[in-house]
């Protein structure tokens, strides 16, 4: 990348306003327009690298200078995102993986940027090691989120990265056809045929992304950056619930199916989703859509706008089986739709983690 002119420092004396709301997630009083801001960003985390490059070849000449907590982990997330990832969409799986670096900081919870670029160095190396044992055609990096893990000895504190990558390409699109199904439980491989195939849950990962994915500008790329916000729709919920009781076939099957409903005893049927000639709809379809409603009520709730504003970002729909003590059996999911603020970068994506 090429050397820009104005330090890390320098920009953030000039830019302490947009950095205050970048870390925050607050408006700053006189909101500068959305481009302004994405400028400001890209400016920001370009003179990151480009010191984080000077570092590493033994020119760093600051090596008293430090950065508050907030700061560091803003820096290591939006620039491993920045530099790496695509967050476009049209992948047949998904693959999660995470992994945790260890910052050091002081009693005033500032740490020195030599040890932030440690971190970040040592950050990207333990993605990339996951990232190439990750198999597929079509593999792309989509998104890093850092958070804290908590304190470590002697004043460390410990990172979670987790990351999402992409591979293959999208093996359908628009409505879910009549002659598919899938079986609830996340872990299965196959379908209610026993033919090949992603678990219901993982479909819906993929298909929300496809959903929501955006259109960057010409010869651009978009990325996920900053604090996560979270959505966790339970349809047993007031306001959530597609009846005022859970009694419809639909409504209970997948998200709060149980024995104790209907007197229905859960069966092959239940676990499968299909399509549903009682109902003239197909099953995933049915929960798809409301997927996408309890993500775009969130998208348009009042004051997600301007620099505040974020984006779907990704979803981690988990499933469950399990008896209580009365011995009824009990199968739900658990979905959790994620949004982060967004960017755009028209410089092209680094390929490439370090693995050593």
């Amino acid at each position: 990348m090429k050397t820009r002119a104005i330090s890390l420092l320098l920009v953030l004396s000039l830019t302490a306003g947009v950095f205050y709301a970048c870390k925050k997630d607050q408006a700053p009083a006189n909101e500068p327009t959305p481009e302004a801001v994405n400028d400001k960003i890209n400016q920001l985390l370009g003179s990151f690298t480009d010191n984080y490059e000077t570092f590493k070849s033994g020119k760093w000449l600051k090596s008293g200078d430090k950065i508050d907590y907030d700061s560091v982990l803003w820096y290591i997330d939006a620039a491993i995102n920045f530099n790496y990832a695509s967050g476009v969409y049209s992948f047949a799986r998904l693959h999660r993986d995470t992994v945790y670096v260890e910052v050091q900081f002081d009693a005033e919870m500032k740490a020195l940027l030599t040890e932030v670029f440690e971190s970040y160095e040592q950050s990207l190396i333990r993605i990339g090691t996951k990232y190439y044992t990750t198999t597929g055609e079509n593999k792309k990096f989509v998104m890093a989120t850092v958070s804290d893990a908590g304190l470590l000895a002697n004043g460390k504190r410990n990172l979670r990265i987790a990351t999402l990558t992409g591979t293959g390409l999208a093996t359908q699109s628009g409505d879910f056809g009549n002659d598919e199904n899938y079986l609830f439980n996340g872990d299965a491989t196959i379908n209610c045929n026993g033919a090949q195939s992603l678990s219901a849950t993982k479909m819906f990962e993929v298909k929300l992304l496809s959903h929501f994915e955006p259109t960057p500008p010409t010869g651009c790329r978009y990325f996920f950056f900053g604090l996560e916000s979270t959505l966790q729709p339970k349809y047993t919920d007031p306001g959530n619930q597609l009846n005022t009781t859970l009694t419809n076939y639909l409504d209970y099957k997948i998200f709060a199916a149980s024995d104790a409903v209907l007197n229905n005893p859960i069966n092959d049927e239940i676990m499968c989703l299909d399509y549903n000639h009682s109902n003239d709809v197909h099953e995933m379809q049915f929960y798809f859509d409301h997927l996408v409603t309890f993500a775009n009520e969130w998208l348009n709730k009042p004051g997600n706008t301007g620099y505040n504003k974020k984006w779907f970002s990704d979803s981690d729909i988990v499933s469950f089986d399990e008896s209580n003590p009365s011995q009824i059996r009990e199968i739900w999911h658990e979905p959790t739709l994620i949004f982060k603020k967004r960017g755009y970068t028209c410089d092209p994506v680094n390929n490439y983690f370090p693995v050593d």
